[in-house]
């Protein structure tokens, strides 16, 4: 039997809705993720399945730079139980807590939390890192309210008002609600308009690459016998340059924002919010 356009609309409309509302396992979540990054999926990466089971239906989906206890708390409160995670969540750089004992009191009573409260961890890490345009750089851009002077769409250097050092150091410890972790190198009073933006672990190589063109680097983290004392040797030779770092995760917070931005149009049929774990550390008095 023919049926009309409209007929047709109203069909296809209440095929998507109910699609929409059938209730997504962590699986499937995930599964979307991986055709829709716009790249290969790397298989040999760090990125999985950590803990939870995966055929666990979604109520809701965070992303963070770092699964810790208070993070997995406010998922838990938000009724949130699939957690996407930068950064390893049980202290290790593959998730095993390297060189600590399976009876390790910390160890044992995060994964008693994760599996009381029914809750998924998945690592997005490698796979989230090759995502373009650079999530992290774009992150922090859009914080910063810097995007309108990327010199590129594909650059990590932007043209920002002319700035003194110290200002601009205060600007991103506002913005990202740094409580300790900045840490600068330069003269205080020294103006600076070109930036580069290295978020997360920062070589060497990036450093000394972007430092020549840029009047200061804004990094994440980086070895003080590399980058640090680098750009302290262009300072001490008078060259006006500077080094801002960040702290890693501070530093990459604003990327598991856009990831969470993202996500809500993967994902339609779950909440999808950001928790920021923010600043690790305290400044004593």
């Amino acid at each position: 039997m023919a049926i009309s356009r409209r007929e047709f609309a109203c069909l296809t409309g209440a095929s998507v809705l109910s699609a929409q509302r059938r209730p997504l396992t962590a699986e499937e979540a995930i599964g979307r993720i991986k055709s829709s990054l716009g790249s290969a999926w790397q298989t040999t990466s760090l990125d999985g399945f950590k803990a939870g089971e995966p055929s666990t239906e979604v109520t809701g989906v965070a992303t963070t730079a770092m699964a810790t206890m208070d993070v997995l708390s406010r998922a838990v409160r938000e009724k949130t139980n699939l957690i996407l995670t930068l950064e390893p969540v049980f202290f290790g750089r593959t998730d095993g807590g390297a060189g600590m004992s399976a009876e390790d009191p910390v160890l044992v009573a995060k994964k008693a939390f994760v599996q009381k409260n029914g809750l998924v961890v998945f690592r997005l890490s490698d796979n989230w890192r090759s995502h373009k345009p650079d999530p992290f750089a774009t992150g922090l851009a859009q914080t910063m309210e810097w995007t309108k002077h990327q010199l590129d769409d594909d650059s990590l250097r932007y043209d920002i008002p002319p700035v003194s050092i110290e200002m601009l150091a205060q600007s991103l410890r506002t913005r990202l609600k740094a409580r300790a972790g900045l840490r600068v190198v330069g003269d205080r009073q020294t103006r600076v308009r070109r930036i580069a933006i290295l978020p997360g672990v920062s070589p060497l190589a990036a450093t000394v690459k972007a430092l020549p063109d840029c009047d200061v680097v804004i990094a994440g983290e980086t070895r003080e016998w590399e980058s640090v004392e680098y750009a302290q040797d262009a300072v001490a030779a008078g060259q006006k340059k500077g080094l801002i770092m960040l702290g890693r995760v501070l530093s990459e917070e604003p990327g598991m924002q856009v990831c969470a931005e993202w996500l809500k149009k993967i994902i339609p049929q779950a909440p999808v919010r950001w928790l920021p774990t923010g600043d690790p550390y305290w400044r004593p008095a």
